[in-house]
C-alpha cells in the first residue's frame, strides 16, 4: 500500500499541466494566436485559444456551469458581476508590479483585484484634417461646446456635417451626466437630479440648434471615413479602419461643457484568472503577451494599461483626462436598459428631459 501511495505521488508531481485554455475577444484574433504559438515554442505551455465574439455573453453561461478557462479577456466594468460569482482568482501583490493603481482600480472587488489590465480605448473627438484645411480653420487642441456655434458656421462652408454623434447613445452621453459619480451608495446608476437633468438639456440644445447633428453609430463612421464629417464623437477602436482609409485625422478629449470639464470614459479590458492549478502559467502567459503586444496596440491604437516600452503620446492625453465607469455588478447593463429609452423619448420630443430621466430612474429602482 505504502509503495502504491508514493507511486500516486510521484506520477501527481510528473504530470506537467496540460496547458491553457484562453478567451479572447475584440481586435487581433490573428496576434492573439500568433503569440499562444510563441509561447508555446519558447516554455513548453499550449495555449489553446478561443474567441467569442459576445465574450461577455460566453462567460456568463460559463458563471453558471462552471466550465470556465484558464484566463479570459473582459472589460473592466464587468469586473462586479465576475466578482460577485466568486469565480475568478485575486491576483496575489506581487503580480501587479507595472500596474498604475488608478488602472487597478478599475478591475477590483471588494478588497480584492481580480484581473490584470491590458489596453484601454477611449472616448475621443475625431478630427477631419484635410476638412479644417479646406475651411482654412486652425486644428484646435480642445474643444469645449460652448465655443463650437462659430467653428460650425465655417465648417458648414466645406462639409455636410460638422460635427456628430449620437445623443441617443448612453455609452456617448455618460460623460456628460457624471459631473457627480452618477452612482447610488448601492451601486444603482443614478439617472435624475438637477445637474444630470441640467446637463443633458445643455447638449439637447446644441442638436436642436442644428450646431450638432445626431446620426446612428454605422451611418456615422462611414460619412467620416469619406469626409462628411469635420468632428465626429466616437470610441479611438475606429482609429485602425480610419487609418487604413488614409485619412488624415487626429484625436482629442471630448468637448467641455460650456467650461465644465468632461472626462472621456476610459474602456479597457483585461485578463480574468479562473484556475488555481494553473495561476502561476496564467500570469507568465499574460505578462509574455504584453511584452509582445507593441504592434498590436500600435495597429489597433490601443493604449497600453501596464508598464510598458513605448508610448501613445495622443491617447496618453486622453486617457490621463479620462474616467472608468462605475463597474459595479449589473451596473453598466441597467444603465444602458434605462438611459437609452430615456435619450429616445428626449430626442424624439416624446418626453421632456426631467420627465424621462425621472421615469428611467423609476424603472432603475424597481428593477434594481
Amino acid at each position: 500500500m505504502y509503495r502504491f501511495i508514493c507511486s500516486l505521488l510521484i506520477l501527481t508531481i510528473a504530470v506537467p499541466l496540460a496547458g491553457l485554455t484562453v478567451w479572447v475577444s475584440w481586435e487581433g484574433e490573428d496576434f492573439y494566436r500568433e503569440v499562444a504559438s510563441s509561447f508555446e515554442r519558447e516554455k513548453g505551455i499550449k495555449v489553446v485559444l478561443e474567441y467569442f465574439p459576445k465574450i461577455e455573453d460566453k462567460l456568463g453561461v460559463a458563471l453558471k456551469t462552471g466550465d470556465l478557462p484558464d484566463m479570459a479577456l473582459a472589460k473592466d466594468t464587468y469586473s462586479g458581476n465576475l466578482g460577485a460569482s466568486k469565480r475568478p482568482l485575486e491576483i496575489a501583490a506581487d503580480d501587479l508590479a507595472g500596474f498604475k493603481g488608478e488602472y487597478l482600480e478599475a478591475y477590483t472587488y471588494g478588497d480584492a483585484v481580480v484581473a490584470l489590465p491590458f489596453y484601454a480605448d477611449v472616448q475621443v473627438a475625431f478630427i477631419n484634417r484635410s476638412v479644417f484645411e479646406k475651411a482654412d480653420l486652425p486644428l484646435p487642441e480642445e474643444l469645449d461646446m460652448g465655443e463650437l456655434e462659430t467653428l460650425v458656421q465655417e465648417l458648414k462652408k466645406v462639409v455636410q456635417y460638422p460635427v456628430a454623434f449620437d445623443f441617443t447613445s448612453p455609452y456617448m452621453m455618460f460623460p456628460y451626466i457624471s459631473d457627480s459619480p452618477p452612482v447610488g451608495e448601492d451601486g444603482r446608476p443614478l439617472l435624475n437630479g438637477r445637474e444630470r437633468v441640467e446637463a443633458v438639456e445643455a447638449i439637447k440644445r446644441y442638436f436642436d440648434t442644428g450646431v450638432i447633428s445626431r446620426l446612428e453609430r454605422a451611418a456615422m463612421n462611414g460619412l467620416f471615413r469619406n469626409g462628411k464629417i469635420g468632428i465626429m464623437l466616437q470610441g479611438s477602436y475606429m482609429a485602425e479602419k480610419f487609418a487604413a482609409a488614409n485619412l488624415d485625422f487626429a484625436m482629442v478629449p471630448l468637448p467641455d461643457l460650456e467650461g465644465r470639464q468632461i472626462k472621456g470614459v476610459i474602456d479597457s479590458k483585461g485578463f480574468f484568472l479562473f484556475k488555481k492549478e494553473s495561476y502561476a502559467q496564467s500570469i507568465e502567459f499574460a505578462r509574455y503577451l504584453m511584452e509582445k503586444s507593441e504592434a498590436f496596440c500600435g495597429q489597433h491604437r490601443k493604449y497600453p494599461l501596464f508598464e510598458a516600452a513605448w508610448s501613445d503620446p495622443e491617447l496618453e492625453r486622453i486617457v490621463e483626462g479620462g474616467q472608468f465607469m462605475p463597474n459595479g455588478p449589473g451596473y453598466q447593463a441597467m444603465l444602458f436598459e434605462a438611459f437609452e429609452p430615456a435619450l429616445q423619448a428626449i430626442y424624439g420630443g416624446n418626453m421632456g428631459v426631467e420627465q424621462a430621466l425621472n421615469g428611467a430612474q423609476g424603472y432603475i429602482d424597481s428593477a434594481w
